[in-house]
């Protein structure tokens, strides 16, 4: 559903980017563009919590999240390669079998270095060593569950250890199995880096494309209750409604806030799927931690 409406929030700017650049040359405008370095290195924290609404009462069903390092290891005219090491994870069910396994995994890959792509504006493209993450992927999960048997003897009796192995590798390969399939488990990257390589106009617009609604406002200057932002940096917010046959309505809103060489400073990112009986919320959130050259 992400990658859908990154998809749409791309063309909707796009279509007003050649406008904009011929209309408005002389107004102001925010340009999303990644003056970026080699050696640039940002710390963020992320995470991502579902929760479903019923009348009055909210349920938290999912929670998790994670810090993480980039740091830019070249640039070219044509883009940069960046580096993505995670460094710490975290997730509100850590008790269950399946919530303890997925934990478990994701604390080995912990230092696994990521590497991926953008363009010269710094919109995310791809990952690169995909095939090097997929076969640790397969690695770790086969030392856990040689740990997990080890620990337990008693599943012997309940579970066929080669058997589960051999349904742990399928549904990583449908997972993980291709380079398209690992970048788009990534979606807090292409959060992250989703409006770069846009221009638009400071202030209020929107763009209507195939019955969808787009909305968004754009402001330069320093943020207000950032003591240390300075008068380049610059804020976006977008939102969106799509509206379903079955009558589900989805809202979603967007709000960006850019240090002055176009690094993400924080995203704020919620999805709100209305249906008959209830209400699905997803919040995701990146802020960053340090930033150094």
């Amino acid at each position: 559903m992400l990658c859908a409406v990154l998809l749409f929030l791309s063309m909707a700017v796009q279509a007003q980017n050649q406008e904009t650049a011929d209309s408005a040359a002389t107004d102001s405008l925010v340009r999303v563009i990644g003056w970026f370095c080699k050696t640039d290195t940002l710390e963020y924290t992320f995470s991502q919590v579902v929760a479903e609404v019923v009348g009055t009462d909210t349920t938290v069903v999912e929670a998790a999240g994670n810090d993480f390092r980039i740091c830019v290891a070249d640039s070219t005219k044509k883009g940069y390669t960046m580096q993505l090491v995670n460094t710490d994870v975290w997730q509100r069910d850590s008790t269950s079998v399946k919530g303890r396994m997925t934990l478990e995994a994701a604390r080995m890959a912990l230092g696994t270095k990521v590497l991926f792509s953008t363009d010269e504006m710094g919109g995310f493209q791809e990952i690169i060593n995909w095939k090097d993450l997929y076969k640790n992927a397969l690695n770790y999960q086969d030392k856990l569950v040689n740990r997990i048997f080890y620990e337990h003897p008693e599943l012997y009796a309940r579970q066929n250890i080669d058997e589960l192995k051999k349904q742990i590798k399928q549904n990583t390969e449908e997972l993980m199995g291709s380079q398209e399939k690992i970048t788009n488990l990534f979606h807090q990257l292409k959060l992250l880096f989703a409006f770069n390589g846009k221009v638009l106009p400071v202030g209020e617009s929107t763009v209507e494309n195939a019955g969808t609604k787009f909305h968004y406002i754009a402001r330069n200057g320093a943020l207000e209750g950032e003591e240390e932002s300075n008068e380049n940096e610059y804020q976006l917010y977008a939102e969106m409604t799509e509206k379903e046959a079955d009558g589900t309505t989805t809202n979603y809103f967007y709000d960006y806030a850019y240090f002055d060489d176009g690094w993400p400073r924080s995203v704020l990112a919620t999805v709100e799927e209305e249906k008959a009986d209830k209400k699905v919320i997803t919040q995701m959130k990146i802020n960053w931690l340090t930033k150094a050259w």
